[in-house]
This record gives structure tokens, C-alpha cells and sequence, in this order.
């Protein structure tokens, strides 16, 4: 979403790129080094960048750099074993799964980008206006794929894909190949990758729906 908030102004530097990056407790050189020279630090959070947050600690110059983007989001709890229309609050932060939050979170990274290129303002927020529309029609997409109707359901699922188990309803909340794709770490950053990621997750979702 950042490289596509920056398409024709900057390219964005990719701080994680395996999975195992995120289970650090404080980033690895090339990921230092990439923060260091950074004017702003997109991140979801610290349960899920591990480093990041390590970093954070102790750094409170780099904590300034930071955008923290699960501290105004309304994010899912998985369900609580017992009861399951409660959560057991244990937040899950792979909000680009839902266009919705994906939208939400892109209104708060855009004003933030504009900062810190104020000469690209009128760019990024035609990129901005773009990219929303693009997450709307990709939700429409979605829900015309699965068969969703509109709305939720009123009780979050277990479900190895929450947010898209939730937000469209999926007869079948588990889909591994889905499961396997949503973290995006065996693709490569880029404006047009977020999509490519989606479309094949879509694809599993629905040979999992049958």
C-alpha cells in the first residue's frame, strides 16, 4: 500500500522480507540500516514486528520515525474458546485482509507521506483516491466471487484467514493455500503486488468454498 501511495515519487525500502525476520528482537543489519536513513517507518505494530519494537525501546529517535498503524485500527480478536461471540483478546493484525481496514489505514498513512514529501502532495493524494478505489473494487470482486452477501456475521469465526472468514462470510472459515499466501512474504514489494497477492488468495478461497 505505501509503494502504491508513492507510485511516480519514491520507492519504499522493504524492511522484512522472511518471516522469521519478525521473530527477532531487534532488526537485523540491512534492516537497521534501511531505518536509520528513513524519514518514517510504516509498521503495523509490536505483536506483530517484534524487532521493530525492540528498537523502539530503546531508540526514541527512531520512535519518532514510527507509524504505528494497529493503534487506530479496529482490529479482530480471535474468538474465545468458551464463549465464542467474545474475543480472547489476542488481536490479529493482518488487517490488509480486509479492504475495509485496508482503506482505513491508507487514510492515516497518505497525510503522513505528505509530510515527508511535500513536494509530491497533489501525487500521493491522487494515489491515495486511486488506491481506494481500487480496494473498493476489489472487495465488490471478492464478494461477487464468493457469493457473499452484504454485511457480517455478528459472531467472529476460527479461522485461519479471520478477517476474510469475517468480512465475507466464508462457508468454509479455513483455507490453507489461502493461509499460506496472506503474509505476502514469498512475493516481491511493489504498487502492483498487493493486488497479485490478493487475486491469488481470492483464487484459493474460492476452490475452498466448493
Amino acid at each position: 500500500m505505501v509503494s502504491y501511495l508513492l507510485a511516480g515519487v519514491d520507492q519504499p525500502a522493504l524492511l522484512f522480507t522472511d518471516p522469521s525476520h519478525n521473530q527477532e528482537t531487534v532488526p537485523m543489519p540491512t534492516a537497521l540500516s534501511k531505518i536509520h536513513a528513513a524519514k518514517m517507518v510504516v509498521w503495523v505494530g509490536p505483536t506483530y514486528e517484534k524487532p521493530l519494537a525492540g528498537l523502539f525501546s530503546i531508540d526514541p529517535a527512531t520512535t519518532l520515525k514510527g507509524l504505528t498503524l494497529s493503534s487506530s485500527l479496529p482490529l479482530l480478536g480471535a474468538p474465545d474458546a468458551q464463549h465464542p461471540s467474545r474475543s480472547n483478546g489476542v488481536q490479529d493484525m493482518r488487517f490488509w485482509l480486509d479492504p475495509r481496514l485496508a482503506k482505513v489505514a491508507v487514510s492515516r498513512i497518505a497525510p503522513n507521506l505528505t509530510r515527508v514529501y511535500p513536494d509530491h502532495v497533489e501525487l500521493i493524494l491522487d494515489n491515495e483516491i486511486a488506491l481506494k478505489k481500487r480496494l473498493t473494487d476489489m472487495e465488490h470482486q471478492f464478494r461477487h466471487v464468493l457469493g457473499t452477501p452484504h454485511g457480517v456475521p455478528l459472531n467472529v469465526p476460527e479461522s485461519d484467514v479471520l478477517y476474510l472468514a469475517w468480512r465475507f462470510n466464508l462457508a468454509t472459515p479455513t483455507c490453507p493455500d489461502a493461509a499460506q499466501k496472506i503474509e505476502g512474504f514469498d512475493g516481491t514489494p511493489g504498487a502492483k503486488d498487493y493486488f497479485k497477492m490478493m487475486d491469488a488468495i481470492l483464487s484459493d478461497l474460492k476452490a475452498c468454498q466448493i
